[in-house]
C-alpha cells in the first residue's frame, strides 16, 4: 500500500473509529474522546492538502477481475475535506456544551463520527460506484442524527420524511451512475470528459442532476430540509449548513465537464427558482432554526444556479464562505436555544426556538450576539464580509449567462438573473428581521443572566473561528474583489474571472445597494419599539393565502403527503381490484377449468371409451364367429366347403 493510500485511509477511518470508541466508552468524557480521535485525522487531512499542491493523489485497486475502483484527492476535494474536518471539530466542541446533560451523548458522538467519515469518503471517492455508496451512507448517517431524539414521535417522523425524500431523488442518481458506468464508459471522476448531447448523455446528466438536487434540497425536493431541523442544533450546523447539503453542489461541480447545455440550463433555472422561493419562506417563519433552514436552501440555490450559468468556480467559493457564516449562525442559534432551555427547563409548554418568546438577548448572550451579527451580515452580502465576495461572482456569472442566451433569442433567461437579484434583496431582510427580533428590543419573556452559558472553549472558540471565516480578510485581500479568493489560484490554477468590467462594476453596485436596502427595510419594520416588534409576541400563523403559502414552505410538505396518500389509495384500490376482479377471474377460470375437465372426463369415459369398447366387442364377435371355420376338424371344413360350393352354384344360376 502506498503512502498516499495510507493517508486517505487514515483520514477516512479516524472519525469513524473515534465515534465507535466514544460510543463504547459511554457518556462519561464522551466529548474529550471524540475530539482526541478527530485531531489525528485533521493532521492527515493537512498532509493531503499539501500533497495535492504538487499533483493529484490517485489510488486504484482491482475490485473484481478486470474491474477497478479508486480514490482521487485533487485540490478541490483536499480543500473540502479540510473544511469538513474543521467544521466537524468546531461542532464537536460546541456539542460537548449543548448536549452536556444528555444521557445519550456518547451515542450522539458515535453517529457524528459515522457521518464525518461518510462525508469524507464521498469527497475522496473517484469511482461512481463508490460515490453512490458513500452518498447513501451520508444520507443514512444524517437520518440517524436528525432522529437522535427518536423518543419524540414528531422528531422521529421528521427524520423518516427527510430520509425518504432523499431516497426518491437518489433513484435519479442511481440511473445516472448506471449509465455512466455501463453505457458511457466514464466510471471515474478524475478522467471525466464532455458528452455529445446524445439521448444517453442527457439522461445520465439529468439523473446526476436530480440526485444532486435532492441532497442539496432544491425544488422540488426542498421540503425535507426544514423537517431536518428536528435534530440537535449542532447537527444542523454540520450536516445542513457545511457538509451534507453541500454534497449535491460538490457533485455538480465535479461533473460540469460532462453535463450538456440542456442539463446546465435546467440547473440554472431550478437553482434560481429555489433561491427565490426559500428566501420568501424565510421572511414569515417564527422558528429561529427554520429561518436558517430556508436560508440554507436559498443559498444552495445560488450555488446550483451559478453552476448552471457557468460560474462554478464562484459557486465553490460560495460553498466555502457559506460553510463558515451559516455554521456560525446555527451554532449561535444553538447557544440561544440552550440558554432558553436552561432558563425555562421547568416549563414544558415553552418553545425555546420560537422567536416570539425572544428579544433583548444581547444583554445575556453578548458574545453570541456579536457572532450572530457578523455571520448574519456575511449572509446578507454586505461589503467587508465573505458573503459579498462569493455572491458577487455568482451574480456576475448569471448576468452574463442571461446576456448570452438573450442574444440567441432566449430573452426569458433574464428571469433567472432577475430572481437572483431579487433574492439578494430578500436575504438581508429576513436575516435583519431575525437579528432584531432575537437580540434587540424588550425581552418578550423574563430573562436573567445564567452562569456558564458562553464558556470559552466550548462556545466562544467555535464562534470566533467561524466569525473570523465570515470576514473578508480571511478569504481575500480586497473586500470588493470577487475574484480575489486566497484559495482560488490554488484550487483552480488561475484567477477566476466571470465578467467584463462593466458587468462586474454594475453587479457590485447593485449587490451593495440591495444589501443595504434590505437591512434598511428590516430595520424600518422590526426596529425596537416598532408596531410589528411590539405586537410580535401575539403573532399567529398567517391567515392570508399568500402569507400562508410561504409560511408553509409553498406547501411542498403537503404535496409530499398528498402524493403519499394518493399512492397509498392507489395501492389500496389495486389491492381491492386484485381481490375483487383479478382473484375472481382467476377463481372463475379455475372452476371453469375443473368443470370442463370433468365434462371431458365423462365424454372420454362414455363416448370415446364406449365407441372403442363397442368396436372391440363387434370385432371380437365377428372374429369369434369366423374363428369356428378354422376349428381344425375335417368334418366342419367339409360342411363349410359344401355350403360355399352351393352358394357359388346358386349365384352362377342367376
Amino acid at each position: 500500500m502506498t503512502t498516499s493510500a495510507i493517508y486517505i485511509a487514515l483520514v477516512l477511518i479516524f472519525p469513524l473509529l473515534g465515534g465507535i470508541i466514544t460510543y463504547l466508552s459511554g457518556s462519561k468524557n464522551a466529548g474529550r474522546l471524540s475530539l482526541i480521535s478527530m485531531l489525528p485525522g485533521a493532521v492527515m487531512a493537512g498532509f493531503l492538502i499539501y500533497q495535492s499542491y504538487e499533483s493529484s493523489v490517485v489510488v486504484r485497486w482491482e475490485w473484481l477481475p478486470g474491474y477497478e475502483l479508486g480514490w482521487a484527492i485533487d485540490r478541490i476535494s483536499a480543500v473540502l475535506i479540510g473544511l469538513v474536518y474543521l467544521v466537524s471539530l468546531l461542532v464537536h466542541l460546541f456539542s460537548a456544551h449543548y448536549l452536556s446533560h444528555d444521557r445519550a451523548i456518547h451515542r450522539y458522538f458515535g453517529k457524528l463520527g459515522f457521518f464525518t467519515s461518510s462525508m469524507i469518503g464521498l469527497l475522496a471517492a473517484d469511482h461512481f460506484l463508490l460515490i453512490f455508496i458513500f452518498w447513501e451512507l451520508v444520507g443514512f448517517s444524517s437520518y440517524l442524527l436528525i432522529g437522535f431524539w427518536f423518543e419524540d414521535k414528531e422528531k422521529a417522523v421528521a427524520a423518516r420524511k427527510a430520509f425518504m425524500i432523499n431516497r426518491v431523488a437518489d433513484a435519479g442518481l442511481l440511473i445516472g451512475v448506471i449509465l455512466m458506468i455501463t453505457e458511457l464508459n466514464q466510471p471515474f471522476l478524475s478522467s471525466l470528459t464532455g458528452g455529445d448531447s446524445s439521448l444517453l448523455v442527457n439522461l445520465a446528466g439529468f439523473g446526476l442532476m436530480i440526485g444532486a438536487l435532492g441532497k442539496s434540497a432544491q425544488f422540488p425536493f426542498s421540503g425535507w430540509l426544514p423537517k431536518a431541523m428536528a435534530g440537535p442544533t449542532p447537527v444542523s450546523a454540520l450536516i445542513h449548513a457545511a457538509t451534507m447539503v453541500a454534497a449535491g453542489v460538490y457533485l455538480l461541480i465535479r461533473v460540469v465537464p460532462f453535463l450538456s447545455p440542456m442539463v446546465l440550463n435546467a440547473t440554472a433555472v431550478i437553482g434560481a427558482v429555489t433561491a427565490f422561493m426559500a428566501a420568501v419562506s424565510a421572511l414569515t417563519q417564527h422558528d429561529i432554526k427554520k429561518v436558517l433552514a430556508y436560508s440554507t436552501i436559498s443559498q444552495l440555490g445560488y450555488m446550483v444556479m451559478g453552476i448552471g450559468a457557468g460560474a462554478h468556480e464562484s459557486s465553490l467559493f460560495h460553498l466555502w464562505t457559506h460553510a463558515f457564516f451559516k455554521a456560525g449562525l446555527f451554532l449561535a442559534a444553538g447557544a440561544v436555544i440552550h440558554y432558553l432551555h436552561t432558563l425555562k427547563h421547568d416549563d414544558s409548554t415553552f418553545d425555546a426556538q420560537d422567536m416570539r418568546m425572544m428579544g433583548g438577548l444581547r444583554k445575556v448572550l453578548p458574545f453570541t450576539h456579536i457572532a450572530f451579527i457578523i455571520c448574519g451580515l456575511a449572509l446578507s452580502g454586505l461589503p467587508l464580509f465573505s458573503g459579498f465576495l462569493s455572491k458577487e461572482g455568482i451574480l456576475s456569472g448569471v448576468w452574463l449567462w442571461a446576456i448570452g442566451h438573450s442574444a440567441q433569442g432566449y430573452w426569458l433567461a433574464y428571469l433567472v438573473s432577475d430572481l437572483a437579484f431579487i433574492t439578494a434583496l430578500l436575504t438581508p431582510i429576513y436575516i435583519g428581521r431575525q437579528i432584531l427580533l432575537v437580540f434587540y428590543g424588550n425581552p418578550r419573556t423574563a430573562i436573567e443572566r445564567l452562569p456558564h452559558m458562553e464558556p470559552l472553549g466550548l462556545v466562544k472558540v467555535p464562534l470566533i473561528v467561524l466569525s473570523a471565516g465570515a470576514l473578508w480578510l480571511a478569504n481575500a485581500l480586497s473586500p470588493l474583489d470577487a475574484n480575489g479568493w486566497w484559495l482560488g489560484s490554488f484550487v483552480f490554477g488561475n484567477t477566476v474571472d466571470h465578467g467584463h468590467g462593466s458587468i462586474q462594476i454594475w453587479t457590485m453596485i447593485l449587490s451593495i445597494a440591495l444589501a443595504v436596502a434590505g437591512l434598511a427595510i428590516s430595520y424600518i419594520f422590526f426596529r425596537p419599539g416598532s408596531m410589528r416588534t411590539l405586537s410580535y409576541q401575539m403573532a399567529q400563523v398567517p391567515t392570508k393565502w399568500y402569507s400562508r403559502l410561504t409560511f408553509e414552505g409553498w406547501y411542498l410538505e403537503r404535496v409530499y403527503d398528498g402524493l403519499s396518500r394518493n399512492y397509498i389509495r392507489m395501492a389500496g384500490a389495486a389491492r381491492v381490484f386484485d381481490r375483487k376482479v383479478i382473484d375472481w377471474l382467476v377463481n372463475a377460470a379455475g372452476v371453469s377449468t375443473v368443470v370442463f375437465s370433468k365434462a371431458l372426463a365423462v365424454i372420454d369415459r362414455e363416448v370415446v371409451d364406449g365407441l372403442v369398447n363397442f368396436v372391440a366387442w363387434l370385432f371380437r364377435g365377428v372374429g369369434g364367429m369366423f374363428s369356428k371355420i378354422q376349428s381344425g376338424k375335417v368334418q366342419n371344413q367339409l360342411i363349410w366347403m359344401m355350403l360355399l360350393l352351393l352358394l357359388l352354384v346358386l349365384w352362377s344360376q342367376y
